[in-house]
């Protein structure tokens, strides 16, 4: 198959899938997966494609942003790692709020197996889906206009519901966090109801894969002083050292899942 051939098989896949990995697309074409790095950079380069580990996918919205049906196909090895992780610190009869990421439902998996008896607060369908029939759950969900695209609910409504509580911790996914901006977001709205939950919860837990660390976006959710915790995949040396000084110089705890 030639290049040009193998460029728009990838295209129609993404397009059908949304996102495909390097073993499935080399087995399918039968060329060597080195080969099909090459044309996925390629796409990427062209703004076509964002490339991660193992895949890529389709590149739709502003910026990086993406529907939750790709961002829960992306990366997931990694979030059940960071999900076991946050489980560790949730304790019986926490109560404990969380946002619309695919990582919060990751970590809702694990709330679910646990069978911990505490009180979950969301403005996520994906998570409230996830924790339904858990008996040993009280779950809250919070109301709002509802965003297909990020299957949860959000708006004024959301914000003024979340007054109404103050929970133990809170734990937050988001774009990215660096030193420059410190916890930030692509839109508006996902920004201000997420700024919300850090001010209605005693401990605030950055939950975020290596690819957010260090990248920034145009809305800003709080300041580094407002984590707790950062709860990250590999050691965060290699893509912001200076992010990971300014975290300890703030006395603020990074945890590394394995």
């Amino acid at each position: 198959m030639l290049a040009i051939e193998r460029t728009q098989y990838i295209i129609k896949t993404l397009q059908e899938n949304k996102v495909a990995s390097v073993s499935e697309l080399s087995k399918v074409i039968q060329v060597t997966e080195e080969t099909i790095r090459r044309d996925l950079e390629k796409l990427e380069k062209q703004g076509v494609i964002s490339r991660v580990h193992g895949g890529a996918y389709l590149r739709e919205g502003y910026g990086n942003e993406t529907p939750t049906e790709v961002r829960g196909k992306i990366y997931q090895k990694e979030k059940e790692q960071i999900a076991k992780a946050s489980l560790t610190f949730i304790k019986d009869y926490d109560s404990v709020l969380l946002d619309c990421s695919t990582t919060a439902s990751y970590i809702a998996k694990e709330i679910k197996a646990s069978e911990k008896k505490i009180s979950v607060v969301t403005n996520s369908l994906l998570v409230a889906k996830e924790l339904e029939d858990a008996v040993h759950v009280r779950l809250i969900l919070l109301g709002g206009e509802y965003k297909d695209s990020t299957k949860s609910f959000c708006g004024s409504v959301t914000v003024e519901a979340l007054s109404h509580y103050y929970v133990d911790k809170v734990f937050i996914s988001s774009a990215g966090i660096s030193v420059e901006a410190g916890m930030i977001d692509y839109t508006l709205e996902e920004a201000t109801i997420r700024s919300k939950m850090i001010k209605q919860a005693k401990t605030c837990f950055y939950v975020a894969d290596i690819t957010k660390i260090g990248r920034n976006a145009i809305y800003r959710i709080g300041d580094l002083d407002d984590v707790d915790y950062l709860i990250v995949n590999e050691d965060i040396d290699r893509k912001s050292l200076e992010l990971k000084e300014a975290l300890l110089n703030r006395k603020k705890e990074i945890v590394i899942a394995k």
